[in-house]
């Protein structure tokens, strides 16, 4: 079935039956019993799956929802990911060493739009019902928002108040879906309905700003239901569900996309280099810079904050408990991770247990196989405690004569993400209380960083989510699509590009004093930050990736700022080495603390990453940057183009 024939699904009403495919549980009422699986609503014995039937009792729509509800985007389920891998291993924070992950398509810079295809390769398929491993592709999830609201209505035992609630969720989650697409592919055919089998469907794509406004209009739907809460009550058990302050948030995030400068900007990041039909670079470029979008994503979060005002200030940053680090750490962690709480504006819940192929289990593969190892670039990104950005890069490399400890005093942030070499520890890690990770330290007794082709080789081992090697399964991953901090910095980068810097540092303050840091405008006095813009960005970029590291944010944090220059270089491990009573490099197979030895200086060494090297890296001596701005967005699907209704190629593919 071509994609013509995908957007031409028969109406629900006009056909009677439904026949997509979905991957959820089991529907079942005392009347009908109807099985959501590989056939979504397959017939028990002696049954009619209708349209009829499934909204013929509220129970049975409700079940639908939670279906559409599972196909949202989540980094961390086998489904949601790059083939188990991270799209943060293809910036500087993270690098993959596994030698079967399917990032190598990027890292050896061979992927093609014919890989788009079967969506097995790339970060998100352009395809209508998903791929062979059930991951659900935009379209399918679109088509199945329309038929709910066409149909709900119809339901006889739901209030008003509950069928106005209910569309308000769809219209939210078609409007993530559609923005999970647009980041990675620009402008997008617009699905306005749920069309019948006879209806011509115009398959073109629209262009950015088209796109964008449709995705607003999806939003303003959902806020206009008088039936949708502006905050779910009960997050005991409808914790993820989502809500007015939902579509308020996502209202801010698409903004904020769509005025960045890989859209927003006097040239397009590239320019067609082949006679394709129907090219049209405003599916990929404003036509120019146009402030006015940075209006619209200020006013975006203005609308935010005032709405949330009027509501209580539900919405809010989780806060620490006291002032010690571990407070600081604690807050943190139930910001990113815990469930059901004020900093969540929409939460994605993954399996776990039976279902771990879709849920926790992935982000202990990713760690398991190496595909999630942080690189020194990302370490060197979390500043000091006090709130200074990194002062010791010019300690690696040399015999450290002052004996500086670079992991002492430092950002909180960094010892929720990843584990460092630390004495003392509040919380041990695998039954240590401190960690040495330098050569024939402890955390090598634990098989951790035995050999130097060893997948933890980088030396900076995920902390985030899995903690003590794999207390995730004892607490389910939930990811924070979008979440406070999130609506600060976005808030912070609309004051920035709009001329008031000062009230910018203000909102990326709120965030840093959450783990302690000092105000980054006098912290870091040389970088004047309160009038010198170009800084201010940076900082937000390097902020950014600190808050969010490995949540599915840095790529396209780089994507949109178009930094080919990070893209370009190179990344490094970590080597340390204890030093003996001579101030040189104690080696050996074991070079541990003995008890009552006080903590030792040590040599720091920053090592090219040699393991799965990118050919986007350009390495004196040894190879010329394979980089081209194509991959700004990803490919779109070589087989649905040459289908002829109306699809064109992004640049350079």
């Amino acid at each position: 079935m071509n994609l013509v024939q995908k957007f031409k699904i028969k109406s629900l009403v006009a056909a009677g039956t439904m026949g997509l495919m979905i991957a959820a549980g089991t529907l079942v009422s005392c009347v009908d019993d109807i099985n959501v699986g590989e056939g979504f609503l397959e017939k028990q014995p002696g049954v009619d799956v209708t349209v009829d039937t499934i909204f013929a009792k509220g129970e049975n729509a409700k079940r639908f929802l939670w279906h559409i509800y599972g196909a949202m985007h989540n980094p961390y389920t086998y489904t949601g990911a790059v083939w188990y891998s991270s799209p943060d291993a293809l910036t500087d924070i993270c690098q993959s060493y596994c030698g079967w992950h399917n990032l190598g398509k990027y890292y050896g810079g061979d992927l093609t739009e014919t890989d788009q295809d079967n969506g097995g390769f790339v970060k998100f398929p352009f395809i209508a019902n998903g791929d062979g491993n059930n991951r659900a592709g935009i379209w399918r999830t679109i088509r199945e928002g329309w038929q709910f609201i066409n149909n709900i209505d119809r339901v006889p035992d739901l209030s008003e108040t509950e069928k106005s609630q209910l569309r308000g969720e769809v219209y939210i989650i078609m409007a993530t879906r559609y923005f999970d697409a647009y980041r990675n592919f620009g402008g997008l055919p617009l699905i306005r309905k749920d069309y019948t089998a006879a209806e011509p469907v115009d398959g073109r794509r629209a262009s950015v700003i088209e796109t964008s406004n449709f995705i607003d209009s999806l939003l303003q739907c959902a806020i206009d239901e008088p039936g949708l809460p502006f905050y779910i009550q009960d997050q005991e058990t409808n914790a993820g569900r989502m809500s007015k302050g939902s579509a308020y948030g996502m209202r801010v995030k698409l903004w904020n996309f769509t005025a960045s400068p890989l859209f927003n900007n006097e040239r397009p990041y590239l320019e067609f280099t082949r006679n394709e039909e129907n090219q049209n670079l405003n599916q990929v470029w404003t036509g120019g810079y146009k402030p006015e979008l940075w209006d619209k994503a200020l006013k975006a979060c203005e609308e935010f904050f005032a709405a949330n005002q009027a509501n209580g200030n539900y919405f809010a940053l989780v806060q620490p408990t006291g002032t010690s680090e571990q407070d600081y750490c604690n807050a943190y962690r139930a910001a990113y991770w815990f469930r059901g709480n004020s900093e969540k504006v929409i939460e994605v819940h993954a399996g776990s247990g039976a279902n771990a192929w879709n849920g926790d289990w992935n982000i202990e593969g990713m760690d398991e196989f190496g595909m999630a190892l942080f690189t020194l670039e990302f370490m060197e990104m979390f500043g000091m405690a006090d709130g200074r950005n990194f002062p010791y890069d010019y300690v690696f490399d040399t015999n450290n004569p002052e004996n500086i400890d670079i992991f002492v005093d430092r950002d909180p942030r960094l010892y929720e993400t990843m584990v460092v070499s630390r004495k003392n520890l509040v919380e041990q890690y695998s039954g240590l209380s401190s960690v040495e990770m330098w050569e024939g330290g402890n955390i090598d007794q634990l098989g951790i960083t035995q050999v130097t082709d060893n997948p933890w080789s980088t030396r900076l081992k995920m902390f985030k989510y899995l903690r003590d090697n794999g207390y995730a399964a004892y607490h389910p991953t939930c990811y924070g699509y979008i979440r406070m901090a999130d609506i600060h910095y976005c808030y912070a980068e609309a004051l920035a590009q709009t001329g008031n810097l000062q009230k910018a540092c203000d909102e990326m303050n709120k965030v840093r004093a959450r783990v302690g840091l000092g105000k980054i405008e006098v912290m870091n006095p040389e970088l004047n930050l309160t009038s010198n813009k170009d800084n201010f960005i940076e900082q937000l970029l390097r902020e950014r990736a600190c808050e969010f590291g490995f949540e599915d944010h840095r790529w396209y944090d780089l994507i949109r700022y178009k930094r080919s220059d990070i893209f370009k270089k190179q990344v490094h491990q970590l080597r340390m080495w204890r030093k003996d009573e001579n101030g040189n490099k104690m080696e050996g197979a074991n070079t541990s603390l003995q008890p009552g030895e006080p903590w030792p200086g040590c040599i720091y060494e920053k090592i090219p990453c040699t393991n799965n090297i990118r050919v986007w890296w350009d390495i004196p001596g040894q190879q010329t940057s394979k980089w081209t701005d194509k991959w700004y967005l990803a490919p779109i699907s070589r087989d649905e183009i040459n289908k002829g209704y109306g699809l064109n190629q992004n640049p350079g593919w």
